[in-house]
């Protein structure tokens, strides 16, 4: 059987793994709920304020404000789908049905990281269509939303890919969740706040100073650029995802 037949037939399987069990279903709930939940608050406060926003500013501003909660939603999903079936004990026969690893691999790889990033960007439109309901002067301007959810999405991806590369790294979920919550969020916070050159400069080094600056435009360092931010936060998710391949590939999937 040819490899895009095997690879077609791997990522059919994997999307049907991926929606069939309860906690994906959860979890995507209840990053909805959140996300638009605070979309509301953040249009109500919008409404309520006889001052308004900014000359320039749209709706499109006040979704990107639940970019965040999206972005929590989308690292623990990409981290319990890529470490479900090895706590299941679930790969091996998953293996012995599509023994071509690698096949695996990037089936898995692809569907997860498309999904979780569409599933961000979607909910953080229509976070923005809520702000915009509250207050329709605002507006919703196409150009500027396609700017804006590209962005989201380059972010949503790698930040995917972060969370698969540790999950297959570790076998883990417990172990990647808190090293993706490390590495995203405590450590370039906690680095950013010593009194040393050294520390902050590592801080920017981290992935999660990258995708916060993405999403805010702001970064422990005066001269991060939106350049470095990109290239921190891809540099990050794809080496991670290359190091949990390689085990994937090379080690035992029972171990």
């Amino acid at each position: 059987m040819s490899t895009p037949t095997v690879l077609a037939r791997t990522g059919n399987a994997e999307w049907s793994r991926l929606w069939s069990v309860r906690s994906t279903w959860i979890f995507a709930i209840a990053t909805a709920i959140v996300v638009l939940g605070f979309a509301t608050i953040a249009g109500y406060d919008i409404s309520d304020d006889p001052t308004g926003p900014g000359p320039d500013a749209t709706a499109w501003d006040g979704g990107r404000f639940t970019a965040m909660f999206a972005l929590f939603g989308v690292l623990a999903l990409s981290v319990v789908t890529s470490t479900a079936d090895h706590g299941t004990g679930g790969i091996v026969p998953t293996l012995q049905w599509t023994p071509r690893r690698g096949v695996l691999l990037a089936a898995r790889t692809a569907v997860i990281t498309a999904t979780m990033t569409l599933l961000g960007v979607v909910l953080v439109a229509a976070a923005s269509v809520v702000v915009w309901s509250f207050r329709p002067s605002l507006g919703l301007p196409i150009g500027e939303g396609i700017k804006s959810l590209a962005e989201l999405g380059f972010v949503y991806t790698f930040a995917t890919l972060l969370g698969i590369g540790l999950g297959l790294l570790t076998r883990s979920t417990a172990a990647a969740l808190v090293s993706v919550i490390a590495l995203m969020f405590v450590l370039p916070l906690i680095l950013a706040q010593l009194p040393y050159d050294w520390t902050v400069t590592l801080s920017a080094r981290m992935p999660g100073s990258g995708a916060l600056f993405l999403l805010f435009g702001e970064g422990p360092r005066d001269d991060m650029t939106t350049t470095s931010a990109r290239l921190t936060l891809g540099l990050w998710g794809v080496a991670l995802t290359a190091a949990g391949g390689l085990r994937l590939i090379r080690a035992d999937a029972d171990r």
